[in-house]
């Protein structure tokens, strides 16, 4: 028996029962673009394995989210789990257009916003419920009212929103597939050297959408599914080459996310977040050191916007001293986990 979740009315089917749905691992080589479809479920380009879609469903899920997001009140101190909508993006549309869209602005705020794309419940298999779905969702695990209000509200988005939110991310995944394409085996080379593991067997969907979490981009396992929203800034130019190969990192590290993870409890330390500023560390590193073999400088995403000082200040002395000789080879797995797990405070 399928089981549902049931919270204002509406009932999800939920995914994790659904017969057929296995655990897929994934790969990355070499950019090949391709014609995009009608209904956008034909990779717009691929690099080593990573096949990178405009994807319309998941484009409407992940603006309607942000939407409702919108209209909620800025609170000082509380955090926000979508980005913010740009300017703009309000439009005039018909009476009738303007009252089924606030429609589903309002379901998706009332029985969805308050949960993360991410961790919150259901969340990700509505998002992989939008995987290969034809224009009218046939076979989406939904129950009808949420299948209606996704088709309700399709022909508005795709009338005011789609067109310029599409040509906008498609011109991202065209610039980061061009930066990606040749330093993918360098990388990828460093990435499973350093992980353990090997590369994805098979290949991995990155979903672009224009907007979506706070955060711009996350993944989920089992599959490795990863969204990337590409209007974020952090994401632009060659930071897009390392949020590629960061997003990747969560199919491949868990492993090493194990090994810092027993190591703190060993010392009777619970460092929070610890393995995620070590992916983030490594992922960076790696491909600032691959750019710079061609002259290019770049500054990781850690330090570009900040995110170490600002989220994990107690971290950055160890990480940079413990992570850095393992990246360059002159330290092994254990004792990189065990020099900064001793440092961390």
């Amino acid at each position: 028996m399928a089981s549902f979740l049931e919270k204002g009315g509406l009932k999800i089917l939920s995914l994790s029962r659904m017969p057929g749905m296995k655990r897929v691992t994934t790969a990355l080589v070499v950019m090949t673009l391709f014609a995009a479809s009608a209904a956008a479920e034909t990779p717009v380009a691929e690099v080593s394995q990573l096949q990178l879609y405009s994807s319309f469903w998941q484009n409407l899920h992940h603006f309607l989210y942000v939407s409702a997001w919108a209209t909620r009140p800025v609170v000082p101190g509380q955090a926000r789990l979508a980005m913010p909508l740009p300017p703009g993006s309000d439009v005039s549309m018909a009476p009738d257009e303007k009252a089924t869209w606030d429609h589903a602005v309002t379901v998706y705020e009332r029985d969805f916003a308050s949960r993360d794309l991410l961790f919150g419940q259901r969340m990700t298999m509505i998002k992989l419920g939008l995987v290969d779905r034809d224009d009218k969702l046939t076979g989406a695990p939904y129950d009808d009212e949420l299948k209606t209000l996704l088709l309700s509200a399709a022909p508005i988005y795709r009338k005011y929103w789609w067109p310029a939110h599409g040509a906008g991310h498609r011109a991202w995944i065209e610039d980061a597939v061009r930066r990606t394409t040749k330093y993918a085996p360098a990388i990828i080379a460093r990435l499973t050297t350093l992980y353990g593991v090997p590369w994805f067997g098979r290949p991995v969907r990155v979903d672009v959408v224009r907007f979506g979490k706070s955060q711009g981009a996350y993944t989920s396992n089992n599959p490795t599914h990863i969204v990337v929203a590409s209007s974020d800034p952090g994401y632009a130019q060659w930071s897009s080459v390392e949020m590629l190969f960061h997003e990747s990192s969560h199919g491949l590290f868990r492993k090493t996310q194990l090994a810092i993870e027993d190591a703190a409890n060993r010392a009777g330390k619970m460092p929070r977040d610890l393995w995620h500023v070590v992916l983030f560390y490594i992922a960076g590193e790696v491909t600032r050191q691959e750019l710079a073999k061609d002259g290019v400088e770049y500054k990781p995403y850690l330090y570009a916007i900040g995110l170490f000082d600002r989220a994990w200040p107690r971290f950055r002395s160890p990480v940079e001293t413990s992570v850095q000789p393992y990246i360059d080879g002159k330290a092994t797995l254990e004792q990189m986990v065990t020099s900064l797990v001793t440092a961390i405070p």
